[in-house]
């Protein structure tokens, strides 16, 4: 490589191919792990919960309305996931009144639909009878009340008055009971913003001494704790001493239980009941078989092309190797940076790509070959080469990332796994094409290995 001929242009293809290598081999292999840990794997690679959920009375919603909720109830899922700590679930419409929820990785699919199944409606009301068993049979005494019943099947009538709901709550958070009858026992605190500790106080001392606040969530009562002097008391004095009071408890309360029901109430309820109308559960041990199966068919793939463009090109068709191995590179850093799922589809994709890459090799390749049997020198025939491919390349590979662009925004699923590797892979296949294989070509002293001889008297 002659530095002396090496122009600004030059320097900036060497840079950009350079910036490409590096951070591709470092986002890869440093430091080195598996390929769940480098890339977000999706439900086919790493097993999980795929669920679509029917909000109920959407569908007769007009357009606006339906998309409003919607909108507003993806919102609330979101952030039940990021607060539960569910990582790289994917949450988007799927239809006009359905929800798309796709959470790689969950190892408790009944856990799951709870998490976003769930309505989360949090009410306070005031407990009218309590029935000792869950056989007793107790009833309304009027249309003002309700029959509902505890964790546990225990009958409680309530008022149909609702005295406060979720909204009045800032933070919900896991706490250990310091109640010496349930020590060590898990509980879910309140806290209620200063709007809410205010309704909270004012409840408080309306009902009362002696009285039971029935603490209710989607119809089925949590706790209905007995109003002490001591909370009464403190209510009297101002709203900041009931912030802290209250906690939802009762029963063997599990850690994972106790954290989903804090995440459920810190998002918030959604505007409307869910029913699951669809359910697909994939093993961890499927999803390993699939990521083997999937690495080695690229793999695979990958090395015969790399040998099948050396017997064919010789040592030009180092060139294209060297494309199709930057190429590669741009694609798994892409999936990185970008936060992308790589899917089984999206391994097809990336199968793809390697041939798509070649592919535009070969039309280079064959140009520049025609250019020198016309009689142009080497390097004036590499030139012209790539005027002739120019248009070719480029049209072929804009309608395609049109394409992937079109996968990516109406497809779900496997569609738009394969539609981003895709869409990744067509960038990178142009600029390998334009960019780094013309480089090696005019710059890299490869237009010496030209395979073609010029016919006597053409030159």
């Amino acid at each position: 490589m002659a530095h002396h001929s090496m122009t600004r242009a030059d320097w900036l293809r060497l840079g950009s191919m350079l910036v490409i290598v590096i951070a591709g081999i470092v986002l890869i292999t440093v430091p080195f792990r598996p390929v769940k840990d480098i890339v977000k794997l999706g439900l086919d690679l790493q097993g999980g919960v795929r669920l679509v959920l029917e909000g109920e009375g959407v569908a007769a919603m007009a357009t606006d309305a339906q998309t409003e909720t919607i909108g507003r109830m993806i919102e609330i899922l979101n952030n039940r996931v990021d607060q539960y700590g569910l990582a790289n679930a994917e949450i988007r419409r799927y239809g006009p009144d359905r929800i798309l929820v796709n959470i790689p990785g969950a190892t408790d699919p009944e856990e799951a639909r709870r998490l976003i199944g769930q309505t989360a409606v949090l009410e306070f009301r005031r407990v009218i009878d309590v029935g000792a068993s869950p056989t007793d049979s107790i009833s309304p005494s009027s249309s003002s009340q309700e029959l509902l019943y505890s964790k546990e099947g225990l009958p409680i009538v309530v008022d149909r008055e609702v005295l406060l709901t979720g909204a009045a709550l800032s933070n919900a958070t896991v706490r250990t009971s310091s109640d010496v009858r349930e020590v060590g026992k898990l509980q879910v605190g309140l806290t209620f913003s200063q709007e809410g500790a205010e309704q909270f106080a004012s409840v408080v001392r309306e009902l009362g001494t002696g009285q039971m606040l029935a603490i209710v969530l989607d119809d089925v009562v949590q706790s209905y704790p007995v109003l002490q002097d001591s909370i009464v008391a403190a209510a009297r004095e101002g709203w900041r001493n009931v912030q802290n009071s209250t906690t939802i408890s009762g029963g063997n309360m599990g850690a994972n239980e106790a954290k989903r029901l804090a995440a459920v109430l810190r998002a918030g309820a959604l505007p409307v009941s869910v029913r699951i109308a669809e359910e697909t559960s994939i093993g961890p041990s499927l999803g390993s078989d699939s990521i083997r199966r999937g690495m080695m068919s690229m793999a695979i793939g990958f090395a015969l092309i790399l040998v099948y463009m050396f017997i064919l090109y010789r040592r030009l068709g180092t060139v294209a190797n060297i494309a199709l191995i930057i190429n590669m590179l741009f694609i798994m850093g892409g999936l990185i940076v970008f936060g992308a799922v790589l899917t089984m589809a999206g391994i097809a994709g990336i199968v793809l790509t390697i041939g798509m890459t070649v592919d535009s090799n070969i039309i280079i390749f064959e140009r520049v070959k025609e250019e020198r049997r016309a009689g142009k020198s080497p390097q004036a025939a590499v030139r012209a080469g790539y005027e002739r491919s120019l248009a070719v390349i480029t049209d072929t590979n804009v309608t395609t990332l049109v394409t992937a662009a079109i996968l990516l925004l109406v497809g779900s699923g496997p569609f738009r796994g394969f539609a981003i590797t895709l869409a990744l892979g067509i960038v990178g296949t142009v600029y390998c094409a334009l960019v780094a294989s013309r480089f090696l070509l005019e710059r890299g002293g490869f237009w010496r290995f030209i395979p073609v001889r010029v016919q006597e008297g053409t030159k």
